[in-house]
C-alpha cells in the first residue's frame, strides 16, 4: 500500500496549464461539467461552477486522473468576481486494489506524519519541503492539510492545499483542492470546497450492492 501512496502522490506533469489561470484572453466553448472514465469506471464532476479540463484526462489500466477548474477560466474568460473564490481540483485514482489490500485511514495518517510520508507528499521528493499542518480521519476518509515549498509545476498555484484519500469503487482515490497565489481562497472555504467535491464523487459513484 505504501508503494501505491508514492505513485498517487507523484506529480502529474502533462497538464493543461490554462486550468490554473483566472484570466485568459478570448473566450471559447464551455468545457464539460462531468466526465466518465471508461477504464477506471469513475464519473467525475466538481461543485457548481467547475468544469473538466479535457486535456488533463488520463485513464488506463494503472488508474486515472482528472483536473477541474473554473468553467469561466477554462473557457478563456475573465470574471474578477471569482478571485478568492475558486481553486484547482484534481482527482487521482489507483489501479484496482487487490483483495489483500485495504485502506486503514489511521495508519495512513500516521504514515504521512512520518518523514517517509512527508517525502511521498513532496513534489521534489524531500521531506524538508513539506509541512503537515493538520490531518483528520472521518468516516473512513483521511483529510490532509499541508504545505509544500518545492517548486510547483502549475504556474500560479499556492504551496498550501487540502487533500482527501478514500476508497471508491475498489480504488484508492486522492482528491486535492489547491488555491491560487494571486487570490487565495480562505482555508475554511477550501476545505468546504473539497468536501463538496468528495460528496459529489460518492453520490455519482455508488458502491455496488
Amino acid at each position: 500500500m505504501k508503494k501505491m501512496f508514492w505513485a498517487m502522490c507523484a506529480p502529474v506533469f502533462a497538464l493543461v496549464l490554462s486550468a490554473c489561470t483566472l484570466e485568459t484572453p478570448g473566450t471559447g466553448p464551455r468545457p464539460p461539467s462531468a466526465v466518465t472514465l471508461p477504464t477506471t469506471g469513475l464519473t467525475v464532476s466538481g461543485p457548481s461552477g467547475f468544469c473538466v479540463d479535457t486535456g488533463s484526462i488520463r485513464d488506463g489500466a494503472n488508474g486515472g486522473f482528472v483536473l477541474l477548474g473554473s468553467c469561466t477560466g477554462l473557457s478563456g474568460g475573465n470574471n474578477p468576481s471569482l478571485k478568492g473564490k475558486t481553486a484547482v481540483l484534481t482527482l487521482s485514482a489507483s489501479a484496482p486494489l487487490a483483495q489483500d489490500e485495504s485502506f486503514d485511514a489511521p495508519s495512513v495518517e500516521a504514515f504521512f506524519a512520518s518523514e517517509t510520508g512527508r517525502k511521498a507528499l513532496s513534489r521534489s521528493g524531500s521531506a524538508r519541503t513539506v509541512t503537515l499542518i493538520e490531518s483528520e480521519v472521518e468516516n473512513g476518509r483521511l483529510w490532509l492539510h499541508a504545505r509544500d515549498s518545492a517548486p510547483n509545476m502549475l504556474a500560479g498555484q499556492s504551496d498550501e492545499y487540502w487533500r482527501a484519500l478514500f476508497v471508491l469503487k475498489g480504488r484508492l482515490v486522492t482528491v486535492t483542492a489547491t488555491p491560487f497565489n494571486e487570490a487565495p481562497m480562505p482555508e475554511a472555504g477550501l476545505r468546504k470546497l473539497l468536501d463538496r467535491f468528495v460528496s459529489d464523487l460518492q453520490r455519482r459513484n455508488p458502491e455496488p450492492l
